[in-house]
């Protein structure tokens, strides 16, 4: 039994999204029935930047950046179908969206 755990962190919720549905068409063709998909808080980071460094203190700008994270558990029971999902990610172009893939191996 081979569980792999797929996180998804980026910085576009769309992006985010597209990856997420195409990772779940590739799971649901291979006949992967076990899913379960999490969602994880989004960071807000904030930034305040002064406009002018001289004699307006006052005036300043300020900036954010959101990063979203998605998280996917699949119970995989086969070896070979495993490998094939990895060859598939690894065809796969996930444009803005970083994947982080991690695979445990149960013996019982």
């Amino acid at each position: 039994m081979y569980t792999l755990t797929l996180k998804l962190r980026s910085f576009d919720l769309t992006c985010l999204k597209q990856t997420e549905n195409s990772l779940f068409s590739i799971l649901l063709f291979l006949g992967v029935s076990q899913i379960q998909q999490k969602m994880n808080p989004k960071k807000c980071k904030k930034i305040t930047v002064l406009r002018s460094p001289h004699i307006d203190k006052k005036s300043r700008e300020q900036y954010q950046i959101r990063s979203h994270k998605r998280t996917f558990t699949a119970t995989i029971r086969r070896l070979h179908i495993v490998l094939l999902f990895v060859k598939m990610l690894k065809e796969c172009e996930f444009i803005g969206t970083e994947l982080e893939i991690s695979m445990k191996y149960s013996t019982f």
